[in-house]
């Protein structure tokens, strides 16, 4: 497994985990501030998205070096390697 594909699942599993204590939680006290609330829940969207943008940029120079590589063996293939610039 990937690290971005294991960010975005755990993503997804914390913000459904808080939504899921925010619903007992609200449940519970039997209450209910509109303005609060949406914000709170907001909130744990926004730490949703912030763990998926730490995670997927660990990935990100493996893909990098890949894809030079990978352009560079074509290049090659086509007698068009530059190196001197």
């Amino acid at each position: 497994m990937d690290i971005s594909g294991f960010g975005l699942k755990s993503a997804i599993l914390i913000v459904l985990v808080l939504f899921v204590r925010f619903a007992v939680e609200k449940i519970t006290l039997n209450s209910w501030d509109h303005s609060h609330d949406w914000t709170e829940m907001l909130h744990f969207i926004i730490i949703g998205i912030t763990v998926v943008v730490v995670a997927i940029p660990e990935g990100l120079p493996l893909s990098v070096t890949l894809s030079l590589a990978y352009s560079v063996k074509k290049m090659l293939k086509d007698n068009n390697l530059v190196r001197k610039l």
